[in-house]
């Protein structure tokens, strides 16, 4: 195990499937075998791997006789695919993921990748920003993980905050899960080794209702800033830039920025867990009204 204050020399979202060898840049949504989670299962993924950089900067608070050994097994050196998928499908459970009973039963028969029936039957409306929050927390307390929630919609943020949240989230947490609303945004999504920039990529000119991991920020020859991503196993960049302008769109009223501290108290547990649906009320105000408030009364409140 890692000390608290010894610093990994590996990257901690690169799982292993133990059969054959192949290596992910954390977890991916299709490796469900229901069509259904497969569809909705991106907010669990983007916790898991959010638990899994969380755990290997403090792997003393996901270790000890009060925290399960699923969360345990994250503060370890090397993470494997069947572990990750347990941990996965426990957070999906615990997550609100709005469900259609009889559709969901139908989708689930369905060849999987199937384009007519993804376009025709909608197994599930997905996960918003109350029911990420939620999850996340009730499944570590019901694990022995106490977590603090730090959010911040992003509907019309200035490009300063936006950027200086992330920062400080992967400062504090290693990662920043990122939940994308219904403002489009270009993505390269590569097909190097896992966690490389290398060996060409696919683009993706209109990445919407998606929850992304954060995991870095690097700069671009010009010097701006270009954010790093794990989705769908996979290692994506998008430039912060274009990311921010998406933002300044009534389509982004559900988007948000998601990291987590540990904490020794319940009861801020228990405030993060009343305060998800203002955190929700919040993203839909500014969603609404955010165009026509002052940049700096948005910075400061």
């Amino acid at each position: 195990m890692l000390s608290k204050t010894q610093q990994p020399d590996f990257d901690p979202l690169i799982i292993t499937d133990r059969e054959t060898g192949r290596k992910y840049y954390g977890g991916d949504q299709d490796w469900y075998k229901s069509n259904t989670r497969a569809f909705a299962g991106c907010g669990s993924v983007a916790c898991a791997n959010m638990l899994r950089t969380l755990a290997v900067k403090y792997p003393d608070k996901f270790t000890g006789d009060k925290v399960s050994d699923d969360l345990g097994k994250l503060a370890a050196g090397d993470c494997y695919r069947d572990d990750f998928l347990s941990l996965m499908s426990g957070i999906y459970k615990t997550m609100l993921v709005i469900e259609m009973p009889f559709i969901r039963r139908i989708y689930d028969l369905c060849r999987r990748g199937n384009k007519l029936f993804k376009r025709l039957l909608i197994p599930s409306f997905g996960l918003g920003i109350g029911g990420f929050i939620r999850g996340c927390l009730k499944y570590c307390r019901s694990r022995g993980l106490m977590l603090h929630m730090h959010s911040l919609p992003t509907a019309f943020c200035p490009y300063d905050r936006g950027l200086k949240f992330i920062e400080e989230g992967l400062e504090k947490c290693g990662s920043v899960v990122m939940l994308t609303s219904y403002n489009r945004h270009p993505l390269k999504l590569y097909s190097g080794e896992s966690g490389r920039l290398e060996n060409g990529y696919d683009s993706r000119d209109g990445v919407r209702s998606h929850f992304m991991t954060i995991t870095g920020i690097v700069r671009e020859e010009n010097g701006e800033p270009l954010i790093k991503l794990s989705t769908w196993g996979r290692v994506a960049t998008v430039p912060y830039d274009k990311l921010n302008r998406s933002w300044h769109l009534s389509r982004a009223y559900t988007s948000c920025l998601y990291y987590l501290t540990p904490t020794a108290s319940e009861t801020v547990v228990r405030a993060d867990l009343r305060h998800s649906f203002k955190v929700m009320i919040r993203a839909f105000f500014l969603g609404a009204f955010g165009r026509f408030i002052p940049s700096g009364k948005k910075d400061t409140a």
